[in-house]
């Protein structure tokens, strides 16, 4: 279906549409930042992951600067203090990515297909932040998920699914601290991965641990191959109470790398097994 409004116009009006709402609501954003990290002695949750991936070399030099970007952002993110009550913001924080601001062209989806614009390969940041939240049991105020599986799994720690797509600033990610203790964030580039952890003054109360359940790839009559998975998290609470476990993702998404119909039938296969034994498939996380 053809658009009365050409893309760029009405990504302004959805970010005009964005900006009234937040002036509307009037929520409480994180804001400082501090450079006195020793007075948050105890890390809560920490993760990495892989800088460059397993890619086409047609994507490579845009891989590379992806990095840069990375970094950029990094700059802005790092030292962050959520307070209680207060919200993450990942587009307040990072802002516009522009060639301004020092962005260079890194690899995006966009309408269904890859291209290059500024700032591109920031949702890597986006699903390193997702996931140490949802680590924590943190309230996710918003967050859109990829809609496709770009790359092969290339020593993946993490569930299919699980990330987090941010496009300035009508995609968001926002996440509110209800710990009732302080937050601090930080993240930093240590070749060959990206790396961060959010600290506070205290002990957290529980324990959480997240992980698949049920994986399987399908091909549809039209040859398209897409990836389903369904995600639960366990929570043990430090306090005694009962142990916690609940769903909390079913996932799908299109695929965009070469998958044969032996590893198909293999995950087909695992797939019913699974169902059989009533098993969980746990990754390393």
């Amino acid at each position: 279906m053809k658009h009365a409004f050409p893309f760029w116009l009405r990504v302004e009006l959805l970010r005009l549409r964005r900006w009234l709402s937040t002036i509307r609501h009037q929520r409480t954003f994180a804001r400082l930042r501090t450079e006195h990290a020793a007075d948050f002695p105890f890390e809560l949750v920490s993760h990495s992951s892989k800088l460059a991936r397993k890619v086409d070399p047609e994507w490579i030099p845009l891989q590379k600067n992806k990095i840069h970007n990375l970094d950029l952002a990094c700059a802005r993110l790092d030292r962050l203090i959520i307070k209680p009550g207060e919200v993450f913001s990942f587009c307040k924080i990072v802002g516009r990515t522009t060639r301004r601001k020092g962005y260079v062209d890194g690899l995006e989806m966009r309408q269904g297909a890859l291209t290059a614009a500024p700032g591109g390969g920031l949702c890597q940041m986006a699903n390193l932040l997702f996931w140490m939240a949802i680590q924590l049991d943190l309230d996710i105020v918003e967050r859109h998920r990829h809609e496709s599986d770009l790359f092969p799994d290339d020593e993946r720690t993490v569930p299919f699914g699980m990330g987090a797509t941010v496009f300035y600033n009508y995609r968001d990610l926002r996440f509110r601290n209800n710990l009732g203790q302080p937050l601090l964030l930080r993240v930093s580039i240590q070749r060959p991965m990206l790396c961060g952890s959010i600290l506070s003054n205290s002990p957290a109360p529980f324990n959480i641990q997240i992980f698949e359940t049920w994986h399987r790839f399908v091909r549809r009559p039209d040859g398209a191959v897409w990836r389903e998975n369904r995600v639960a998290k366990r929570v043990k609470y430090l306090d005694g109470r009962a142990t916690l476990e609940k769903e909390i993702a079913h996932n799908f998404g299109h695929i965009f790398y070469d998958v044969t119909d032996e590893w198909i039938k293999r995950e087909e296969r695992a797939t019913s097994m699974s169902s059989i034994n009533s098993g969980a498939r746990e990754p390393q996380v």
